[in-house]
Order: structure tokens, then C-alpha cells, then sequence
């Protein structure tokens, strides 16, 4: 009875350990992002940047996600104005990943927080609210290093309670793995 008390108390130790091991502390993201944005159907713009996220794994399935992005390029108002955009997202917000697969993790997330934009020289400064809502999928190349082929938001802007505009986000980039629970 002690021998088999020992092998089930071994055997639970090893595989939460094995559990353990497959969680890192801080996952951050940086890549390549891409925005196609429409405000009330009058300044349509195709912005390129860059996205940076933190994710705070609280266990194998969820985290806390910190985003931030920046885009730039011209926006077009009724296809003959422009003028030079720039377009920064402060996210934070839940990340849940789904199954135990080792090699490909598809995930959601919900992500709030504001944009700061600063259309120059014709439009003023603006800070809104944001909600991005989506998801992509996170593939393994080792124990340290993911690419992230795809990743998908709506992004709702908010000024005074109305949504100003509906953009689409789209990033890829690569995870490095930071630390293990």
C-alpha cells in the first residue's frame, strides 16, 4: 500500500510539473499590423504599422492581454483630400486560448481601452474610446519562440457614447516566451 501511496503521489507531481512547465509567466508579441478604416463612410484610409502585446498568463487557458499599436499613412476624405495619419491603440483586456494542442492555439479576446489620433494638418487631435474584439492563432516553433500567422479585430470607436467608426485590424508577428509557473 506505501509502495503504490508512493508511485500516485509521484506520478501527480510529475504531471503537474509537466503542467506547469508547458505555462509561461509573460508571453509578448511584436509584428506587423495593418488597419482599413471607414468613419461614418467619408474618410476611408489603409493604415501600416506595427502591434506589441504583453500576455499575463493567469493559467494554460486565460491571460490578461496589454496592447498597444501604432499606424500611420494618408487618409483620404471623399477621394480627394488627405492628409498625414497617425493612430495609436492602448489596449488591455481578457485572452482566452482554446484546447491543450501543443503546436497550434487558436484564441479570442476582448480588449478595451483608447486610440489617440492625430490627423495632420486639417483635422484636430482626437482621443476615443476603443473596444476590440477577436482572435487568431498562435503556432509553436520551439519552447520559446510562436509565430502568430494571423490575428483579427473589430475595432469599435467610441467619442461621447456613439461609435465614430468601424475598423478592421489585422497583425502577424512572432511570440517569444518569457519565464514558467
Amino acid at each position: 500500500m506505501k509502495k503504490l501511496m508512493l508511485v500516485l503521489v509521484l506520478l501527480l507531481g510529475v504531471s503537474t510539473a509537466a503542467v506547469a512547465q508547458d505555462v509561461s509567466n509573460v508571453d509578448v508579441f511584436a509584428g506587423y499590423s495593418f488597419i482599413r478604416c471607414a468613419n461614418n463612410g467619408d474618410i476611408k484610409c489603409n493604415l501600416d504599422g506595427w502591434n506589441v502585446a504583453f500576455d499575463f498568463n493567469l493559467s494554460n487557458k486565460w491571460a490578461i492581454t496589454a496592447d498597444i499599436g501604432g499606424h500611420y499613412d494618408f487618409v483620404y476624405r471623399d477621394d480627394y483630400e488627405q492628409s498625414r495619419m497617425k493612430y495609436h491603440n492602448y489596449l488591455i483586456g481578457p485572452k482566452y486560448t482554446f484546447g491543450d494542442n501543443e503546436i497550434v492555439r487558436p484564441y479570442i479576446h476582448a480588449l478595451y481601452g483608447f486610440n489617440h489620433v492625430t490627423p495632420l494638418p486639417d483635422f484636430a487631435k482626437k482621443v476615443n474610446f476603443v473596444q476590440a474584439y477577436g482572435g487568431g492563432v498562435d503556432v509553436r516553433v520551439n519552447d520559446k519562440i510562436w509565430v502568430r500567422p494571423a490575428q483579427f479585430e473589430w475595432l469599435a470607436i467610441r467619442n461621447h457614447d456613439t461609435v465614430t467608426g468601424s475598423h478592421i485590424r489585422f497583425s502577424a508577428g512572432v511570440i517569444l516566451k518569457i519565464g514558467q509557473k
